[in-house]
């Protein structure tokens, strides 16, 4: 295929490859190139002793070529927020400006709205710092169905910058999170072991 013809995000056919015990130490280090300054080990290991199936992450592939990470979760139980979250979602730097990003959302949700049919999931919805992940906003702003600030006074809000990116994976309108206390100070401690 030449430069003239790049293959979009509609034609890239991923392989999303379950975190498991023996590639949590890949997972890691890719995890860590993404994003330096924090550690999903801990949790990739609780998600893994867990086995909760709306509780996954993935490295992504193309072809044999690792691009990535993402995955899903909840804090809470699904009966009272109706809620996945996106959690762990990246890209390699030397993979990035290639619509990489923007599949792996995409079949992110994909993989939350397979899991409603099955389980109290409405939404999905994710969280960020407006300042510290300016290049993915414009992926989030077209793909989201809102977007609304973070200022539970109770709570780490990123110094005012944090975000709440919500979609609806049913025919209902997304309701807002609206502050609800998210615990983004113990997500940000087990992060930093």
């Amino acid at each position: 295929m030449n430069d003239l013809h790049k293959k979009g995000y509609n034609d890239m056919k991923l392989n999303y490859v379950p975190i498991a015990k023996d590639n949590i130490d890949l997972a890691a280090k890719i995890q860590q190139e993404i994003f330096p300054e924090e550690s999903a080990y801990e949790h990739y290991k609780w998600t893994i002793e867990q086995n909760c199936i709306y509780q996954k992450y993935y490295l992504v592939y193309d072809e044999n070529k690792i691009i990535g990470i993402t995955g899903h979760y909840t804090n809470e139980p699904l009966e009272e927020t109706n809620s996945l979250w996106l959690g762990w979602y990246g890209v390699l730097a030397k993979e990035r400006n290639q619509e990489y990003g923007t599949k792996i959302l995409k079949d992110t949700i994909e993989f939350a709205k397979q899991l409603s049919n099955k389980y109290p999931i409405k939404y999905f919805r994710l969280y960020t710092d407006q300042k510290e992940n300016k290049e993915a906003l414009s992926i989030y702003d077209k793909y989201m169905d809102i977007k609304e600030m973070y200022q539970n006074p109770e709570d780490i809000n990123y110094n005012g910058n944090c975000i709440i990116y919500s979609k609806s994976l049913t025919q209902e309108q997304v309701t807002k999170w609206d502050n609800k206390f998210l615990n983004l100070k113990l997500i940000i401690e087990e992060q930093e072991k």
